[in-house]
């Protein structure tokens, strides 16, 4: 699979998950078992190194949405919030079987103050979480649903072998209806 988050392509995270390899609680997750619910004060931060997650919120009148995913080989958990002290914003839900290694966030703390190095990389992280985000955000106010799906499916091309059409409408901010049809005229387009 393509690289769903854009972190692993712009930083080398290497020394970071093998700070969690080596120091790590591992977890075997079944699908659909909870890393964490919003609103839970849930000081750990995890390496996915099998399987994949799905961060959800659910609006006032309860319709969850899919805020994003997280796949092998990437962090998992609220970090934004858990650095300040805060709690989860995002409930985070395996999508299927699942192994994670997973380290306090005073543990992590330990490891970006041990030295200049893992301060930087500590701070890129953070530098690299919030450009993601604008990128996510910018998507979503300037490109259209097909543009965002064909951005999606270009760069996660089995995507659909690991979410369903319902949960990448919900990731597109479309209705599945929206979805059948841009699917509809790609492959109309293909075949003229």
């Amino acid at each position: 699979m393509g690289e769903f988050n854009i972190y692993n392509e712009i930083l080398d995270f290497s020394e970071f998950f093998s700070l969690f390899l080596n120091n790590g609680k591992r977890i075997d997750f079944k699908k659909n078992d909870y890393f964490c619910k919003v609103g839970e004060h849930f000081p750990f931060i995890g390496y996915l190194e099998k399987g994949s997650f799905r961060y959800t919120c659910d609006d006032s009148s309860g319709k969850e949405h899919i805020l994003s995913y997280a796949f092998e080989n990437e962090v998992l958990g609220n970090y934004s919030p858990l650095q300040n002290n805060s709690r989860a914003i995002a409930n985070i839900q395996a999508v299927q079987n699942s192994v994670i290694y997973i380290l306090s966030i005073s543990e992590v703390n330990s490891f970006f103050n041990s030295n200049i190095d893992a301060q930087h990389l500590g701070r890129r992280i953070a530098e690299v979480i919030l450009f993601s985000m604008a990128q996510r955000l910018r998507a979503i106010y300037c490109d259209t649903p097909e543009e965002r799906y064909q951005a999606l499916t270009a760069k996660c091309p089995d995507i659909l072998n690991r979410i369903t059409l319902r949960e990448m409408a919900s990731y597109l901010m479309i209705t599945p209806e929206t979805l059948s049809r841009i699917r509809k005229r790609i492959v109309q387009r293909s075949k003229s």
